[in-house]
């Protein structure tokens, strides 16, 4: 059955965890881990752990001209992992100017490839995460270039990218990767990706100061009694998920001193 999202068995969604397990097979080939993350670093994007650098020896690819970018994109759109595929996001941020090979390789796939849908996502993810950290990415690389997506967006009936500054539209390009897994987390993962992309670009220091502005910035715009219940709500999660200890040392008295 072909769809506007792709050949599904039995008209089942099309569901990028389960295309990755595929890919997978019976176990993930370190090899082929560490041969992506080198020639990605060829390309500036160099998040992921493993590769020639964590080996302490010296990568295969010299540059970006020793990586073909078409043949990257086409090995990441069938990558065995997540952090793979969604690397190509990063590559995008990083290097807008490579929208044009994607778009190459989607129209050279058959319709019923499910690459054709990982691609496309992960395109209109990109333009979306553009917009969320624009005036970082315009200020670290001058000449940074938008992504344009109105064809995607206009075929597909999503919102633009600059709605809810790219947040409405990651949503959108969710429903075309989760099938009928809705509970996984696609959206927050493609942020880290972005976040990731930033700081390795301007550094840890600027980075930071980055995320300061962001935070300042939404605690304006929604106000800070709602911003700071936000925030104690998103510490409370990530506590009962064992992310981080139990806060210390502050009764509250001495906390209530510290409120703004």
């Amino acid at each position: 059955m072909t769809t506007q999202q792709g050949t599904v068995a039995a008209g089942e969604p099309y569901d990028d965890l389960l295309d990755t397990l595929a890919c997978q097979g019976t176990r993930l080939d370190p090899a082929v881990w560490d041969d992506l993350v080198d020639r990605l670093a060829a390309h500036d994007v160099t998040h992921l752990g493993g590769g020639s650098a964590d080996a302490g020896r010296p990568s295969p690819y010299e540059g970006p001209s020793d990586v073909p970018v078409e043949r990257l994109v086409r090995d990441l759109a069938r990558a065995p992992e997540p952090r793979l595929r969604d690397a190509l996001i990063a590559l995008l941020l990083r290097h807008p100017e490579n929208e044009a090979t994607v778009r190459d390789v989607m129209r050279s796939l058959p319709l019923d490839d499910p690459s054709r849908v990982s691609l496309t996502a992960r395109l209109l993810v990109a333009a979306a995460l553009q917009r969320e950290h624009h005036a970082a990415w315009v200020g670290a690389l001058p000449d940074y270039r938008q992504i344009d997506v109105a064809d995607l967006v206009a075929a597909y009936a999503f919102p633009m990218p600059e709605e809810e500054g790219g947040r409405a539209l990651l949503g959108a390009a969710k429903g075309l990767v989760a099938g009928r897994r809705r509970w996984v987390d696609y959206v927050d993962g493609w942020e880290d990706v972005a976040r990731h992309a930033l700081r390795e670009l301007v550094g840890v220091a600027a980075f930071d100061e980055i995320m300061l502005r962001v935070a300042a910035g939404e605690a304006l715009k929604i106000g800070p009694d709602e911003y700071r219940e936000k925030m104690s709500d998103f510490l409370d999660d990530a506590r009962a998920q064992g992310l981080m200890g139990e806060p210390e040392g502050l009764d509250p008295d001495e906390d209530a001193k510290y409120d703004c």
